[in-house]
């Protein structure tokens, strides 16, 4: 955890016996977050203190470096870091102690997703948070994958159980979870359920049931006919694959990909054969009645 480096400049004191004297550093951690040691060095020589930024109790547990304070003089905050580590130049001119403040964090463990964000962020930009804070989980809602018609809906999360909180699903934006106070280590998980996008197409009448669906459940897909005053078009089955027979109006479908089911129509002009009939029937009777009313005059 602690390591000595860096000798420079060299300034000697040289005491009555011919030896250069030597000086004691004394490194303690606040709240006995680390073990207390001592360092002899040379007097009036540079010396370095490398300290690192976190270390740990355990995978789930760690303290992290927020300041440190030179012979009981008030403490000297530093920019926190998750890794690496901190250096600090010591005057050697006498002997002196050091002491290092640490914060313990928690860790949240979310297995099989990088798509958590918090709020706030850690203190460290990573997953480790500070003892006592309290925080939010963030997820997106939709989870678009690299194919268009297929994606994750968020269904649940759970906190520190396997049982998985089920909640209300949204088409857009993002899930905030409730307040987690971080006095020990959590484990979240998050709960996506993969999507496929089901399109109906009709040429003709209304067509029902395109939208996103659960892999492995059964839509169901429908056509309204309209009325047509002359030309009228005949629904007479479906393209693609459907539940039950094609020429039903109504069908079912697998959702184990993205689907496109297609509503056949063929086009029946009886009813203008049969108006046309009419009025070239009326044309015709009305061309001998104008023809007799020609001829009984003459």
């Amino acid at each position: 955890m602690l390591s000595v480096i860096a000798f420079h400049e060299s300034f000697e004191m040289v005491d009555y016996q011919g030896e250069q004297s030597k000086i004691r550093i004394t490194v303690s951690y606040a709240n006995d977050t680390s073990n207390t040691h001592a360092i002899l060095v040379n007097s009036y020589q540079k010396y370095t203190i490398s300290q690192e930024y976190s270390w740990t109790n355990n995978n789930f547990t760690r303290f992290n470096l927020q300041g440190y304070s030179i012979d009981n003089n008030p403490i000297v905050p530093i920019q926190r870091s998750s890794y690496g580590n901190f250096t600090l130049d010591t005057p050697t001119d006498s002997n002196h102690s050091i002491v290092f403040l640490a914060k313990p964090q928690f860790k949240i463990i979310t297995p099989g997703t990088n798509k958590i964000n918090f709020f706030p962020s850690s203190q460290t930009n990573d997953n480790w948070f500070d003892a006592d804070s309290d925080i939010q989980i963030i997820a997106p809602y939709v989870l678009q994958s690299n194919q268009e018609d297929a994606r994750r809906q968020l269904n649940g999360w759970s906190l520190d159980s396997p049982d998985i909180n089920i909640i209300p699903r949204q088409e857009s934006g993002t899930f905030k979870s409730h307040t987690i106070h971080m006095s020990s280590m959590h484990k979240i998980d998050l709960e996506y359920t993969t999507q496929y996008y089901i399109k109906v197409i009709s040429n003709f009448g209304q067509a029902l049931g395109t939208g996103w669906y659960d892999s492995g459940t059964i839509s169901y897909v429908s056509v309204v006919p309209i009325d047509d005053i002359l030309v009228k078009h005949v629904f007479t089955g479906w393209q693609g694959q459907v539940i039950g027979s094609e020429n039903q109006e109504s069908v079912g479908v697998l959702v184990d990909s993205p689907k496109i089911i297609v509503a056949n129509w063929v086009t029946d002009y009886t009813n203008v054969s049969t108006i046309g009939i009419v009025i070239i029937a009326i044309g015709v009777l009305v061309l001998i009645y104008r023809k007799r009313r020609t001829s009984s005059k003459a």
